[in-house]
């Protein structure tokens, strides 16, 4: 407790200290972000440090924080608290300890850039804010939104190629896990169009591919598995759930030299760029 009250002076101005210090002292690190003056491209640069390294090309990164501001003011058009936003919910690549230590640092100098060059720009379809998903690297294209949700709704999720993901240090990845933690049975029973499982069956009951590897820790569904003596090896390819934005390839379209427009309508082709007019307001 007392190295993040340290580390959260640190990165404060003296005369700001006071008001912070007593809240952390009070009620903890979390419920000082509560009194924080309220500025949401502030927050969606502090978000952006625990979902993109900051080694990425600059336009990758102007192409994640506009899909961060995105889905930041859906969660507010649906009436989210700010403390359910920026605090519980972890869909952001940061665990919920994580984000009181990351918001009160100093914060490298991309993740600003990339928000102001960017500031008020979001995705949308149909004139309406939507839920645009990400991830590290794909199997080599994304996913169908439809295919993978069943919902006519998720359709502007369409299928694109990121066949540069297939260069990734980490594009194949092998979980080993030992046999008495695995079902007795466990048989793959359908894939969707690019590879990824959709569901399988373990002792005879129906598990949802994405739940299964997100429950076992593996990198992406799109997995082989081969039981090895008294081990199952699974073998993965990408990382991530592989719909949406990959992350990987937007940061090789940058590095060819092309912009963070031109990025995210490669990944969203059915989606448009706007200058959100309104800013939503959040409660705390």
């Amino acid at each position: 407790m007392k190295e993040k009250i340290r580390n959260i002076l640190c990165s404060l101005p003296v005369l700001l200290v006071l008001p912070y210090l007593m809240v952390i002292i009070v009620n903890g690190a979390e419920q000082a972000l509560t009194v924080h003056t309220f500025d949401p491209e502030e927050w969606i640069a502090c978000m952006l440090e625990g979902q993109i390294p900051a080694g990425y090309e600059t336009e990758a990164v102007k192409a994640q924080a506009v899909v961060t501001r995105t889905n930041f003011y859906d969660e507010m058009c649906e009436g989210r608290s700010l403390r359910d936003i920026v605090i519980k919910r972890q869909e952001y690549g940061m665990s919920a300890g994580k984000f009181p230590e990351l918001f009160f640092r100093k914060k490298e100098e991309c993740y600003e850039e990339a928000v102001h060059e960017t500031e008020n720009m979001v995705l949308t379809w149909n004139e309406e804010l939507k839920l645009v998903p990400y991830h590290q690297i794909s199997s080599g294209s994304t996913r169908d939104g439809q295919e993978v949700f069943h919902s006519q709704e998720y359709s502007y999720l369409k299928t694109v190629d990121s066949s540069e993901d297939k260069k990734a240090e980490e594009y194949l990845s092998s979980f080993y896990i030992p046999a008495s933690q695995m079902p007795k049975v466990l048989e793959i029973r359908e894939r969707d169009s690019k590879g990824y499982v959709s569901w399988m069956m373990a002792d005879g009951k129906p598990v949802e591919g994405e739940a299964f590897r997100t429950g076992l820790g593996l990198a992406s569904a799109d997995f082989k598995v081969q039981k090895i003596g008294s081990r199952y090896r699974f073998l993965c390819k990408g990382k991530g759930h592989g719909l949406g934005y990959s992350q990987y390839g937007g940061n090789c379209l940058a590095k060819a030299g092309y912009d963070w427009e031109h990025i995210l309508q490669t990944y969203f082709p059915e989606m448009e760029i706007k200058n959100i007019v309104q800013i939503p307001k959040a409660g705390v």
